[in-house]
């Protein structure tokens, strides 16, 4: 065996290893430890698009470990409340997006944390104004930055995409965490390095309609990590309109499938 062919040989081994390490659900809240990532050039047509040498994270910052309640019902969650997914228990409020699909490979544990299948996961029944929280965690990805970085996603009314990546340390933009993808790009890009959870909470207000016409467009408002992404944003195409068909008054909350190592947990929603 060659020099060469031995070093691959090395390489594969250790990434297998890797991949395998990470298969677990992660017990620490991203932050918790002292992360930095290296800085990468742009591969993209962006040229300001690469990692500008982040900082690193403080450990266990005080809003993040506040944030991840696990075990608890999340601040401002009262009796109007539903948790959408119970530790150790079926996926019995959710059904798959796709009719010839099956939710059978999302796994719930005793704690409830939710590895992700590959195929969309939707809730089955719609809600209109709502507040949702939910923890998220995401495998960290060497060498792939902006839309090529592990990623996953929430979808409100099915429609409203909210963008959820490892993109720690990179300017905000319609495609980075906190955006609602083609239409708002959030104030700050608040995520923390992966991996590791990450809080998330969503206050949705649906479209208003008269008479069967559109006249207010939903809007949204959003925490990641404690901070504050989007400030009451009006969810409209970029377009400027919505064409023939309208936005759905109603419609349920979708998380994306994945075929990396995604995890949720921790998902309540309080309908208004």
């Amino acid at each position: 065996m060659s020099g060469r062919t031995t070093i691959v040989v090395i390489l594969l081994l250790l990434w297998s290893f890797a991949v395998a390490v990470g298969d677990d659900p992660p017990e620490a809240i991203s932050g918790d430890d002292l992360v930095s990532q290296p800085a990468f050039e742009a591969n993209d047509a962006n040229p300001n698009d690469g990692v500008r040498s982040p900082p690193k994270v403080a450990s266990r910052t005080g809003v993040t470990a506040a944030l991840s309640t696990l075990d608890a019902t999340p601040p401002g969650f009262d009796g109007k409340s539903v948790m959408l997914v119970v530790p150790g228990r079926p996926l019995t409020r959710w059904k798959a997006v796709d009719t010839v699909g099956t939710c059978e490979d999302w796994v719930v544990d005793e704690k409830g944390n939710v590895r992700a299948g590959r195929n969309a996961l939707a809730t089955i029944a719609p809600y209109r104004d709502f507040q949702l929280h939910l923890e998220y965690s995401l495998p960290r990805t060497p060498g792939r930055i902006g839309i090529h970085a592990s990623s996953t996603g929430v979808r409100v009314h099915d429609l409203y995409d909210v963008e959820l990546r490892n993109d720690y340390g990179r300017p905000p933009k319609t495609t980075s965490t906190g955006a609602v993808l083609g239409m708002v790009p959030p104030v700050v890009n608040a995520v923390l390095p992966a991996p590791g959870w990450q809080a998330v909470d969503i206050y949705f207000r649906a479209p208003r309609f008269d008479e069967g016409v559109l006249v207010e467009a939903a809007r949204l408002s959003m925490m990641i990590n404690g901070v504050l992404v989007q400030n009451n944003a009006v969810l409209e195409p970029a377009n400027g309109g919505w064409g023939e068909e309208s936005p759905p008054a109603e419609g349920p909350i979708v998380l994306e499938g994945s075929k990396e190592t995604v995890y949720f947990r921790n998902i309540w929603i309080r309908p208004s």
